[in-house]
């Protein structure tokens, strides 16, 4: 089995999290507001730059009403 690398990974799921926000009509600032996070990182997971904690990536899927596993 061939595992993803890193920043693939990072990358996919920076994608899902954008995909998710624009399907609902959400700005980066209304996510941020409602899962108690700063802009800058909603935006550097979303660019796949920021390795996420598993707490943010709870409070995402939360939101959005996901398993986490759907994130990933």
């Amino acid at each position: 089995m061939k595992y993803p690398n890193e920043k693939d990974s990072l990358k996919k799921l920076g994608d899902k999290i954008v995909l998710l926000r624009k399907k609902n009509g959400l700005s980066q600032i209304d996510v941020c507001y409602e899962i108690d996070i700063d802009i800058s990182t909603l935006s550097r997971l979303e660019r796949g730059r920021l390795n996420v904690t598993y707490n943010t990536l709870y409070k995402i899927a939360k939101f959005f009403k996901i398993e986490v596993k759907e994130l990933l």
